[in-house]
């Protein structure tokens, strides 16, 4: 018997990876496949312009299609790749995450991020606060405080440099306790330091086995009383001869090149994630598993083909 692993798949609301939609109905169809074939979560990412695409391109407002998607689903949790901390004020959010859990009885994930993709918040008038992460990052830890505060306090205050709340109260308070799981997203050290006093799940995007591993173990340095999980975020491409597989890769890495400050390579896509054969496939989440991981989130491509492969090949190896 091999390691437990829970799998997740991020489903497509921005018409990225091949996707056919960038609809509702091609969301939901993904997540209730997703959930007939065994997946533990769905996911989708946060945005109010389409950031993979261009930004004049459909995506879907998060909470409000991951409610829809919880209340047509029956067991997946519901997590954001990653929620965006601009957006909305802690307060909002822990008050819409409370609701959430008790419309799905307790399935909702928090994974929230600091907010990369500046020219959203700019257009729509979101206070950015500025192009400075590190900045940004302590934003997102003092909204974690406000949303742990009131979901578990009965009223709570918190008077910080960016948020304040006065004796607030949150109730219904969320269905999970003391609050749904805390997915800290990155792997930066100022976001390490956010999974240090916040986290439960450590995500990160996929890398090589062996550095995740020096990660885990770095982590575990950082906070030796308190357990955490491990989870990965990897683009699926499996399954497909290798001129295909190449295919799919370079539209990848096109799609996400505004998206880092040093742009995915083809040969970074393809040494990181999940490609070739069901053996293979089964080797990289192995050594994952070896190195620490207990969580794999998928980004399938092609999204509907690519959910299948891993629903029908890979996931019951590891149940």
């Amino acid at each position: 018997m091999g390691h437990k692993i829970k799998f997740g798949i991020r489903l497509n609301v921005q018409g990225e990876m091949g996707a056919s939609s960038a609809g509702f109905g091609y969301a939901l169809e993904m997540a209730r496949m997703a959930e007939d074939l065994g997946f533990d979560s769905v996911w989708i990412p946060d945005h109010v312009e389409n950031a993979h695409l261009d930004r004049s391109k459909p995506i879907l407002e998060y909470w409000t299609a991951m409610t829809a998607i919880g209340a047509l689903t029956t067991r997946v949790r519901l997590g954001g790749h990653s929620y965006n901390n601009t957006f909305r004020h802690p307060g909002l959010t822990a008050k819409i995450a409370c609701t959430l859990d008790e419309i799905t009885g307790g399935r909702v994930i928090l994974a929230p991020g600091s907010g990369w993709f500046g020219a959203e918040a700019k257009a729509y008038g979101f206070d950015f606060w500025s192009d400075d992460g590190l900045e940004r990052i302590n934003k997102l830890d003092e909204s974690l405080s406000i949303m742990r505060g009131l979901m578990t306090e009965d009223a709570f205050s918190f008077i910080g440099k960016y948020f304040q709340v006065r004796d607030a109260y949150c109730n219904p308070k969320p269905v999970q306790k003391p609050y749904p799981p805390i997915w800290i997203a990155g792997d930066s050290p100022p976001t390490q330091e956010l999974m240090v006093t916040h986290g439960d799940v450590w995500f990160m995007y996929s890398k090589a086995p062996e550095i995740v591993a020096g990660l885990v173990a770095g982590m575990r340095e950082k906070r030796p009383d308190r357990p955490f999980e491990v989870a990965v975020s990897a683009v699926g491409l499996a399954d497909k001869g290798p001129d295909e597989t190449l295919k799919w890769a370079e539209m990848y890495a096109d799609e996400r090149k505004h998206r880092f400050p040093v742009p995915p390579t083809v040969d970074d896509v393809l040494g990181a994630n999940l490609i070739g054969d069901e053996a293979e496939v089964r080797e990289r989440i192995d050594a994952w598993a070896e190195a620490g991981v207990d969580h794999v989130v998928i980004q399938p491509m092609p999204p509907m083909e690519g959910t299948r492969f891993f629903g029908e090949k890979i996931i019951h190896h590891y149940a």
